[in-house]
């Protein structure tokens, strides 16, 4: 497509024709207007040859623009698949598309698997905490009760401990030897500290009697 003639062709009709209005007679200017309308042929078609230089340059600037594309686009298509090649790695890739919908379906199953066993674990973990609530209130009665009997049984310990202090002292003790103690005063008896009997040779006091 060519550029639109530049103005000056326009202005040079426009000055041709403003010249021709203001020529004499056709009988006497004739030359003259020959003249000026060869000048204003001769700027249009160096305009138009300017135009037609310079699409010409733009042309062959595409087409080597085209060319190098052109030759780009071909060391690419050595490296297109052909149909077969195509076709295989199509099944490959659908292949490997069912490999993976499998091992989704799969996990899916295990993750249902594993919510079910988590779900299981909370509710043996409830009955774990209060089991072990339970444990430890039992424990601490335990302990109470422990506590209790321990205090109780060193109390009966202290009593028995005492009360045998007691009996052995009991038993060292002698009632009548305490009541009516018998021993001798030389060469007399004595009960309670009395003489019995009394001998010639030694005189009985009147306490002894």
């Amino acid at each position: 497509m060519l550029p639109p003639a530049p103005a000056s062709v326009y202005k040079c009709e426009s000055t041709s024709e403003s010249a021709g209005n203001h020529l004499p007679s056709p009988e006497g200017g004739q030359i003259g207007h020959l003249q000026l309308n060869n000048s204003g042929f001769h700027s249009t078609i160096t305009v138009l040859k300017r135009a037609f230089d310079n699409s010409t340059t733009q042309t062959q600037m595409d087409i080597k623009a085209y060319e190098a594309c052109f030759k780009r686009l071909e060391g690419e298509a050595r490296d297109v698949l052909s149909e077969a090649d195509f076709l295989k790695e199509k099944l490959k890739i659908e292949e490997e598309e069912r490999k993976l919908e499998a091992a989704i379906e799969e996990t899916e199953k295990q993750c249902a698997k594993l919510n079910a066993e988590m779900k299981e674990l909370e509710l043996k973990s409830c009955r774990f905490k209060e089991l072990e609530e339970r444990y430890w209130h039992e424990f601490n009665d335990f302990q109470f009760q422990l506590t209790s009997h321990q205090e109780e049984r060193d109390a009966i310990l202290a009593k028995i401990e005492v009360s045998q202090a007691h009996l052995e002292l009991l038993k060292r003790t002698n009632v009548l030897n305490d009541a009516f103690p018998i021993w001798h005063d030389g060469e007399f008896g004595t009960i309670n500290n009395f003489r019995l009997g009394r001998l010639p040779k030694i005189p009985v006091r009147n306490p002894g009697l």
